[in-house]
């Protein structure tokens, strides 16, 4: 009984909403509920520094999320733990690999200079595995804005740090940069209909500043079936800047961006009767440019081209 009123309600609202009624979105969270969140795709570009060079990359990245706890305002606190991130391809022809595996190990490799913590002594070793799976922490709205961010720090004694190739070490900050950009739920905090828009602020929190820096997303309910949601993001930004990616050790390379231009296009599936984003397809292109902090002390200029296409998708 007690299901058959639940989907009752579930069809009702969902009818509203097919209607042209309007309807609220809103995630439906609990403690100690978890997931699984897959994002794979392609990279493509040109790294100039001043010399052109291709880049193609494969990308794949896995967290875990876990709702730790409901405020009393119903705000969420959620904890998010790197399950493993992998970037293979070529730059300039030359093979590459970062690979951080779900247990904390880092597999390094790059124009014939190989790094691998796992063959390091089991002291060392651990010190590797926990930095690297540390988790973080995320209070969210029942709309999911984004209202603190709680970064863990990266241990700036990590044995035998300086053996990673210096050009994995920058092409770290620059993928995570693009990943982390992309942010599920993106819902409306007012009720909507088919046709209703609505835009989010995503804080960035890749970059080397005191304080969180937003970027506008703006999001249009463009369809409703049944019980899916598809919610269309777009987001655009031009212009001049003097922003630092976050690095993950003080002696990594110093990317430096001056001026850029980006656009974003997103699909996001939203599960309304359990109240979650299901799934996500990104187009995300771009041209940056900057300096890069040469180990010599001087800056280098450089301009980075991208194209890329990413599936992303919550498995509980």
């Amino acid at each position: 009984m007690r299901v058959g009123m639940v989907m009752g309600v579930v069809a009702l609202l969902l009818g509203h909403l097919a209607g042209q009624e309007t309807g609220q979105l809103t995630l439906n969270l609990m403690p100690g509920s978890a997931a699984s969140r897959i994002v794979t795709g392609k990279l493509k570009g040109e790294w100039a520094a001043p010399n052109p060079t291709p880049v193609e990359l494969d990308l794949r990245s896995s967290t875990y999320i876990v709702v730790n706890n409901i405020l009393e305002n119903s705000d969420a606190v959620i904890l998010i733990q790197p399950q493993g991130l992998t970037v293979k391809g070529k730059v300039g022809g030359v093979p590459l690999e970062w690979t951080i595996t779900p247990s904390g190990d880092l597999i390094a490799e790059w124009a014939g200079i190989r790094f691998d913590s796992s063959k390091l002594p089991d002291e060392q070793r651990s010190k590797w595995r926990k930095a690297f799976t540390a988790s973080y922490e995320l209070t969210i709205t029942p709309q999911g804005r984004i209202k603190t961010a709680k970064m863990p720090e990266f241990p700036k004694d990590l044995p035998q740090w300086s053996e990673v190739p210096l050009v994995l070490r920058g092409v770290h900050p620059i993928v995570m940069g693009l990943l982390q950009m992309l942010w599920l739920p993106l819902l409306p905090t007012e009720p909507v209909k088919v046709g209703s828009q609505w835009q989010v602020e995503v804080p960035l929190t890749m970059l080397e500043l005191d304080r969180l820096l937003s970027l506008p997303f703006s999001c249009r309910l463009a369809k409703l079936s049944w019980d899916e949601a598809i919610i269309s993001v777009k987001a655009e930004h031009k212009g001049e800047v003097a922003l630092s990616l976050k690095r993950l050790h003080p002696t990594d390379p110093k990317i430096t961006v001056t001026r850029g231009q980006f656009s974003l296009a997103g699909e996001i599936t939203f599960l309304v009767s359990m109240g979650v984003p299901q799934k996500a397809k990104w187009t995300h292109k771009g041209e940056i440019s900057g300096t890069v902090a040469g180990g010599e002390g001087t800056d280098k200029p450089f301009t980075f081209r991208y194209e890329a296409e990413l599936d992303d998708q919550l498995v509980f």
